[in-house]
């Protein structure tokens, strides 16, 4: 009988140890599985979303980390908002001749769509145009673009303007508020938008101000937009993004206390903010997103920005990996617990073998009788531990992929990473035969003393 056979036999004969040790090697295992894969992924998800946005312009108060997780991220709340006059510096060439930019193409964000709280972003049809995704115009399943363009939005701009310093001024006569026009309520979703909600083209969709379940919490029936295009699934978190026209945003009821930045002059009571005027310049924006034309531009924008009283640049490039390097201090924490887990497991398998050394001795002594020598009994001990730690680190990566299935899906709408449950890893081979090896190494102190049996004295009769 070979010895990995009896090694077999040993641990069916003791089936509830075997399983409780094997238990525990499963939980270290998947526990250490899990971490490294989420740390992976989100690595991978963060840096590989970065690709298209070369510089992110947001508000002067915002922290960069603030304003890049909520533009590229759909991460947190917008911060505040800053005056459309910035996007138009940066079009007009104003900033400087190095700063000088490709596109920069503004956006406005506050609203939602459905429990899942997927964002609604504001923006013009650049960003289907212009803005890169992987060297390319970002890839359609169904359908195309909307329509909006910057002059649209430039002209609403004035017409918004013109009513509201006809409002603020009181004047008997005043021009009409601008009104929603029919094609500017379309809409652009992404991959997984489309899919968790069941969107097709031609559906409809509407925004929602507020979280559901939350104060303040309600609809915009009078901003419904119609599906005109769905993304390709990018793996990133565009896929989780509905795009509308930025007139629709500056148009939608209960948002006219956003559309206009004012700034109050010293000596001035805030309340008198209400009063001043405004021009189209002021519309208020959450992000403008920038393509520097010289290599160095991110760097050269954020430099010159700094002195700019009401915006700064925040380089994806620059934040993303500090960011991503106090994830992988909270990994490694994450980490060393998994090890100290397996570590128990690991003694956990000493003291089961060792503990069935006494009741085995006999067993070992005839064994040696039959012509067994001290080295393979070391090897059918030892064996039993390596069996059970195989066993158990091959159903801690089975348990690992299992949960990355189950959990998919709830870990996407919390953190916005993507589990790719059926992606197996070089290193997931090197963490079982690492396990195992530690397990080996567990069962050497009670496979010594099962070795050092002496024949003679076990095989007397016991009476």
């Amino acid at each position: 009988m070979r010895l990995w056979s009896i090694s077999l036999r040993n641990l069916r004969v003791r089936v509830v140890a075997t399983v409780l040790t094997t238990a525990s090697i499963v939980v270290a295992t998947a526990l250490y599985a899990a971490i490294l894969v989420m740390a992976e992924q989100t690595e991978e998800r963060y840096k590989g979303s970065i690709g298209g946005y070369q510089a992110v312009v947001g508000p002067k108060d915002a922290s960069q980390l603030e304003l890049v997780l909520n533009t590229i991220f759909n991460v947190g709340e917008a911060p505040a908002l800053f005056p459309l006059q910035v996007a138009m510096d940066l079009r007009a060439g104003r900033v400087s001749r190095r700063g000088q930019v490709r596109y920069a193409i503004p956006q406005a964000r506050g609203d939602s769509v459905s429990r899942h709280d997927f964002p609604v972003v504001a923006t013009i049809d650049e960003m289907f145009s212009s803005y890169e995704w992987q060297g390319a115009p970002l890839p359609f399943a169904a359908g195309g673009p909307f329509a909006f363009a910057w002059d649209d939005l430039l002209q609403l701009g004035e017409d918004l303007a013109a009513y509201e310093n006809a409002r603020r001024s009181g004047a008997a006569e005043r021009p009409p508020r601008p009104r929603l026009r029919p094609e500017w309520r379309k809409a652009v979703v992404g991959a997984r938008v489309a899919r968790t909600l069941g969107l097709e083209l031609g559906g409809t969709i509407t925004p929602v101000h507020g979280k559901m379940g939350e104060f303040g919490y309600h609809e915009h029936p009078e901003a419904a937009c119609e599906i005109v295009g769905i993304l390709q699934p990018t793996n990133s978190p565009l896929d989780t993004t509905i795009f509308l026209p930025l007139g629709t945003h500056l148009l939608i009821d209960g948002h006219e206390a956003g559309v206009f930045v004012v700034e109050i002059p010293p000596g001035k009571n805030p309340d008198d903010a209400k009063k001043l005027p405004v021009a189209a310049a002021r519309i208020g924006l959450t992000a403008i997103v920038v393509d520097p034309k010289d290599h160095l531009g991110a760097r050269i924008l954020r430099t010159e920005f700094g002195s700019r009283p009401d915006a700064q640049v925040a380089w994806p490039q620059d934040v993303v990996p500090k960011f991503l390097r106090d994830i992988g201090n909270a990994a490694d924490v994450l980490t060393a617990i998994a090890w100290l887990v397996l570590l128990v497991a690991s003694v956990s398998i000493t003291v089961a073998i060792y503990n069935t050394m006494n009741e085995r001795r006999r067993e070992i002594a005839i064994m040696r009788s039959l012509g067994a020598r001290r080295l393979q009994i070391l090897a059918i001990i030892t064996g039993e531990a390596a069996l059970l730690s195989l066993f158990g680190a091959l159903l801690g990566i089975v348990t690992c992929h299992l949960a990355a299935l189950l959990l998919r899906d709830t870990v996407e709408d919390m953190t916005g990473v993507y589990l790719d449950w059926l992606r197996f890893r070089p290193w997931e081979l090197w963490l079982v035969l690492g396990v195992t090896g530690v397990g080996a190494a567990a069962g050497l102190l009670p496979a010594v003393k099962g070795s050092m049996t002496q024949v003679a004295d076990h095989l007397a009769a016991n009476y």
